[in-house]
């Protein structure tokens, strides 16, 4: 499941007709007392909008409470393939008019979009996970993950031998 910002407003406002982030708490505390795994994606962090401390300490607040196995991070930014980008810009326009010109003149063309504060950000994420016994490394919770898979299609194997 992605969190993306702690803070409800700004959910509504960069991703719109999805349930926001509390919804998805509250799913993610039921799927703990179901003691159905978890895992959390922690993106987009959006440079100048959600690239904060206190957006990152209150997600993790949440997946420690609900106890999640890990959280994937695959830095603090976005990508911006061809398409997505103009898609990406017009949204900045109409939520964030004063950031486009922000984001054209720092980040102009680039695929990736990495946000200022992305060092300081990951040794937050890093320590925190590290301090609740949250996984914290991707490939760790790919291979969790995979686990899944390998158990599904063993299933599936036996059911035509």
């Amino acid at each position: 499941m992605t969190l993306t910002t702690f803070d409800e407003e700004l959910c509504r406002k960069i991703e719109p007709n999805v349930s926001t982030t509390q919804e998805r708490f509250e799913v993610l505390k039921q799927l703990r007392d179901a003691g159905i795994p978890t895992v959390v994606w922690l993106c987009p962090i959006l440079p100048f909008i959600n690239d904060t401390k206190e957006n990152i300490d209150g997600i993790l607040d949440y997946c420690i409470e609900a106890k999640v196995y890990g959280v994937l991070c695959f830095g603090m930014g976005l990508t911006l393939r061809e398409g997505n980008r103009e898609y990406f810009y017009r949204q900045l326009d109409r939520q964030f008019s004063h950031l486009k010109e922000k984001y054209m003149q720092t980040y102009g063309e680039s695929y990736g979009i990495e946000s200022p504060n992305s060092q300081k950000l990951m040794k937050v994420f890093h320590e925190t996970c590290e301090q609740n016994g949250i996984v914290h490394e991707n490939n760790r919770i790919f291979a969790y993950l995979n686990t899944f898979e390998e158990k599904h299609r063993d299933r599936q194997m036996s059911l035509f031998e």
